[in-house]
């Protein structure tokens, strides 16, 4: 891994950790990873082909996600979607298993190495769980993003609306209890701040807030 091409970008789910990484990859004109489409992909295609939660199923998802990959020089350029909408993506039965599926060290190991092939000049910017703490942990800037759980609900309650998806409030408040506590307690890459990691919470602060403010770090460093 190359230390000066990465920048991390960790958090729980919708605390902007997607949307500002991929202004910070228009900003330095760098390539981007959003992990957490990763899992989901893996989630949707599990629920599409029936599968239960066994080895045996792991490796044929797994081989199938080749298939959403476009490759460009040996690397990992960046993903298409294909037969996936980004609203199945981001269905309750998705989120669930693709949490479930968070916690299995078998995936994490095959994808750890995946998500490392996405690193390429002239830089790229990782945003995810533990992409500070273990994909790579010789970033030269991290971030970890916080924010409270009823401000990220309401965040993300404003994303399935944008989308036609209904949800109440309350349900998808303990879906996301219960998702940052799986997160958190985790046996293999827990969610958590890397030890060099800029911590900032973004309750108070307009997404333009946030993205000037990471800039400022970004432009003393690259």
């Amino acid at each position: 891994m190359n230390v000066h091409k990465v920048i991390t970008i960790d958090g729980p789910s919708a605390s902007g950790k997607s949307i500002l990484s991929v202004s910070l990859s228009k900003y330095l004109k760098w390539f981007v990873l959003d992990s957490g489409v990763l899992y989901r992909i893996i989630a949707f295609l599990f629920l599409k082909h029936k599968c239960n939660f066994s080895q045996e199923h792991y490796i044929y998802i797994l081989d199938k996600l080749e298939n959403y990959f476009i490759y460009q020089d040996g690397y990992i350029n960046c993903l298409t979607y294909r037969d996936i909408k980004h609203v199945d993506l981001m269905s309750h039965q998705v989120t669930s298993v693709s949490s479930k599926l968070a916690t299995i060290a078998y995936i994490r190991n095959v994808l750890l190495f995946k998500q490392r092939l996405f690193l390429r000049k002239p830089g790229l910017i990782a945003s995810g769980r533990d992409m500070g703490t273990v994909v790579f942990p010789n970033a030269i800037l991290k971030f970890f993003l916080q924010s409270t759980l009823i401000t990220r609900v309401h965040r993300r309650m404003c994303d399935f609306n944008n989308l036609g998806i209904n949800i109440s409030f309350n349900d998808l408040y303990n879906t996301m209890k219960k998702r940052d506590y799986r997160d958190i307690n985790r046996k293999y890459s827990a969610l958590k701040p890397a030890n060099n990691a800029i911590i900032i919470n973004s309750d108070n602060m307009t997404f333009f807030e946030l993205l000037n403010y990471v800039i400022s770090y970004v432009n003393k460093f690259i």
